[in-house]
């Protein structure tokens, strides 16, 4: 009993670091309880109004606005990556929300949209259509995040579309860091992205 408590303990503590608008699921702290006691402290927590669900399994510290004062909906990105955690897939986001991650489309996508290892699967995030659509392992285990959200927004434009001005946005969003491993990690990547990265890489250098 006594290290039920602590484990329940340790589970309230840790929920009370995380940043407002953090999502997490139980298996985020498999590390410091077992399933049974996090599963009892979430819901104990999520009755008392200190937490929320966010979707089954799934829950977020809830956040205001300081200029309504009203609670505001959960992130839904933070909500997706919980999700992936939790099933062990590796996600990018993709479409109309890896444009407007990158600045390239100020609009907030009806539906986000992300490519991922796992199986295809569907889920609402406070109205939020939320999809992960499988695509091929080496398609996002061999990239880090930054070169996976650059090649992906570079698909939802098109060839067409990657104009220089584009370009230059996305490079200015990005470290020197970034732009080198983008460099490395697309040498293998559809000819007209490999060209698209090499000159977001070289715009870096040009500043």
């Amino acid at each position: 009993m006594a290290n039920d408590k602590g484990m329940r303990s340790a589970v309230l503590e840790r929920v009370a670091s995380l940043p407002d608008d953090a999502a997490f699921t139980a298996k985020d702290f498999s590390d410091i309880a077992d399933a049974d006691t996090t599963r009892h402290a979430l819901k104990t927590l999520a009755d008392a109004g200190e937490i929320r669900r966010a979707a089954r399994g799934v829950y977020y510290r809830p956040r205001r606005s300081a200029l309504l004062g009203s609670e505001l909906p959960p992130d839904v990105d933070s909500v997706a990556r919980a999700v992936a955690r939790t099933r062990g897939w590796t996600i990018a986001p993709s479409g109309a929300l890896a444009l407007n991650l990158l600045g390239l489309d100020e609009q907030v996508p009806a539906a986000f949209e992300y490519v991922s290892d796992g199986p295809y699967h569907a889920m609402d995030v406070g109205g939020t259509p939320v999809r992960f659509k499988h695509t091929a392992n080496k398609d996002v285990t061999s990239m880090s995040p930054s070169t996976l959200l650059v090649v992906q927004a570079l698909k939802a434009l098109g060839q067409g579309n990657a104009t220089p001005d584009k370009l230059r946005a996305v490079s200015a969003r990005l470290s020197e860091d970034d732009r080198s491993t983008l460099l490395v990690e697309t040498v293998w990547s559809t000819q007209w992205v490999r060209e698209a990265c090499k000159a977001v890489a070289a715009e870096g250098g040009a500043r």
